[in-house]
């Protein structure tokens, strides 16, 4: 009976040791295969370029918060899947880059993880497909419910995520908007 239970705990350990190994690594190669994919956009500006042949989505920006060291590829469609893998663009938004208010969305316990360290002030980037840099810099970042939504009638770049960070229930109805304005744009001659 003993050796049944061993075998038992030790063959549920190895299960769950290769489980997890198995996340770690399909999380590691999808943030590869997403930078690829930035790549070869930057490279061929007029197509939707995906990370992986069945993806649903495709890459479409890349966030460079140099304060926060940070660089980050966003993913077209805010998607509990593509969530998953990269910030996501929130598509009914504003076209990122433009004038209108756009919102890219990402978790709080990975991708979003260093917006609990942003301040007003901070300039940060994000370069469109097509090669153009637009700097930002943060106007205001505060705690809304997630209801609301009225903020996109106003230009500008919104970051959200969930709040509060570090919590241990999930599914809460409090998000952490950063709001931030266009401070110039440019077209790059270089990729990133």
């Amino acid at each position: 009976m003993k050796a049944w239970l061993a075998g038992a705990l030790l063959a549920s350990g190895v299960s769950l040791l290769a489980h997890g190994s198995y996340m770690q690594a399909k999380a590691w190669l999808a943030q590869y295969l997403i930078e690829q994919a930035w790549q070869q956009a930057l490279q061929s500006p007029n197509e939707r370029v995906k990370p992986w042949f069945y993806a649903d989505s495709y890459v479409s920006a890349q966030l460079s918060w140099p304060t926060q060291q940070q660089t980050l590829t966003v993913l077209a469609g805010a998607t509990g899947r593509n969530l998953a893998f990269a910030p996501s663009h929130f598509l009914p938004s504003g076209k990122l880059g433009s004038n209108a208010g756009a919102l890219i969305a990402g978790h709080n316990d990975t991708h979003f993880a260093f917006l609990k360290n942003a301040k007003v002030g901070e300039v940060f980037s994000l370069q469109t497909q097509n090669g153009q840099i637009t700097q930002y810099k943060v106007r205001k970042i505060e705690v809304i419910h997630q209801s609301l939504h009225d903020f996109l009638a106003q230009s500008g770049l919104y970051l959200l995520t969930c709040y509060p960070f570090d919590s241990l229930a999930s599914g809460t109805d409090l998000r952490l908007l950063v709001s931030a304005d266009k401070v110039s744009s440019s077209i790059s001659t270089t990729s990133s």
